[in-house]
């Protein structure tokens, strides 16, 4: 009996053992990314994760074939014992292409007078190319409502031919919600790394869905801003870009969100910085002007009272007759789930053209000097609209 107990403790033991080892046998690695964020004249960001925690930074090769090292910075530090990188590189130069790998040192254990390192890894050479703001050439696809269907999302950007765009930009609710740091790589992240990201940037903007979840505050970890907002413009060669951020679409004081919200004195003081942008001298130059907000311009509901309807509502009243003001040639937006095109001569009540994406279409949108291109097409290759606006 003992003899037969000491064996079915040594098996236990070489079973632990065995699990151990497995798991200190995984190799080091990165296992996300890497994707490209905030892509302007003079910087990029380009975020990647490790499996394990690390030192990590980006190595940055200009077209004379010089070589800089990049880590994050904060308050004399550089940021090390995390798996999640976000590193901001500055200085580069209008129009020019630049070569970039990964570079990550495991950290192995981390005393306070010892860091003791493992495995160091690199990544293959990856590129992009800063905006030339004199170029009169731009091309993008947007889509909105993919609801964490990332075989849609990917069938959707491969009919749009999205390697010849020079960006995307994901016009909300690409999650249902977020509860899982896992899930917007898994949802619109992953995806786009395997067919663009890591070269050319996607622009987030966030929808109703993606401000629930126990995790909704750290949304913004994933897509990092210079400037903190979610909401802002920015301007590519002849075009403004201008991302707006809805909020959510039920009262603040509705039950689901425990008193937690309060989006519409958010969405006044959106309106208040959209007031001020439209009086600008780089928006009133700029060629075109393109909007992206998740919610639609207009709500045709009959019944004033809906509570789903509440944040359609306060987006209409308060920038409504700014957007009528700021001679917006493109808006594009999603939430409804149906695809409409909404133009003047049908809406009195607008001055400009807005696509309204479902959760089975995707926007091309082509410029070149004076001419923009459209084209709405679904799932099955259907084009849905398409026009040209000359000017």
């Amino acid at each position: 009996m003992k003899l037969l107990r000491m064996k079915k403790m040594l098996w236990i033991g070489l079973l632990w053992c065995g699990v151990w080892c497995s798991a200190a046998a995984q190799p080091f690695t990165f296992n996300h990314g890497p994707y490209l964020q905030e892509l302007t004249q003079e910087g990029v960001t380009i975020l990647f994760t490790t499996d394990q925690e690390s030192l990590s930074w980006v190595e940055l090769k200009d077209p004379q074939g010089t070589i800089s090292r990049h880590y994050t910075l904060r308050n004399g530090l550089r940021e090390a014992y995390n798996t999640f990188h976000a590193i901001r590189v500055e200085g580069l130069t209008e129009a020019t292409t630049y070569e970039y790998r990964l570079g990550s040192k495991h950290i192995v254990d981390f005393q306070p007078y010892k860091v003791t390192f493992g495995d160091s890894i690199a990544s293959p050479w990856y590129r992009f190319e800063t905006p030339d703001p004199r170029s009169t050439r731009c091309s993008f696809v947007a889509l909105s409502d993919m609801h964490q269907d990332a075989g849609k999302l990917t069938h959707l950007l491969q009919l749009s031919e999205v390697n010849t765009v020079d960006r995307v930009f994901y016009v909300g609710d690409m999650m249902n919600y977020y509860a899982d740091p896992q899930e917007p790589f898994r949802s619109f992240i992953d995806p786009s790394v395997r067919l663009f990201a890591s070269e050319r940037p996607f622009v987030l903007v966030r929808g109703n869905h993606e401000t629930r979840g126990k995790l909704a505050r750290e949304y913004f970890h994933y897509v990092p801003k210079t400037d903190g907002q979610f909401y802002g413009a920015y301007r590519v060669g002849e075009v403004m870009f201008v991302i707006l951020d809805c909020g959510e679409d039920k009262p603040d004081d509705f039950w689901v969100y425990a008193g937690l919200t309060d989006f519409d004195a958010y969405r006044t003081q959106e309106a208040a910085w959209f007031e001020q942008l439209i009086r600008t001298k780089e928006y009133r130059t700029t060629r075109w002007r393109v909007v992206m907000n998740h919610f639609p311009p207009l709500t045709h509901l009959t019944q004033p009272t809906d509570t789903a309807a509440h944040g359609e509502r306060d987006v209409m009243a308060k920038f409504l007759p700014l957007y009528n003001r700021a001679k917006i040639d493109l808006m594009i937006s999603g939430h409804t789930h149906e695809y409409a095109f909404m133009e003047p001569a049908n809406e009195p009540a607008l001055r400009f053209p807005t696509i309204v994406g479902s959760t089975e279409t995707i926007t091309r949108v082509d410029i070149e000097g004076k001419t923009m291109r459209v084209k709405v097409l679904n799932v099955k290759g259907k084009i849905l609209k398409e026009f040209t606006v000359t000017k």
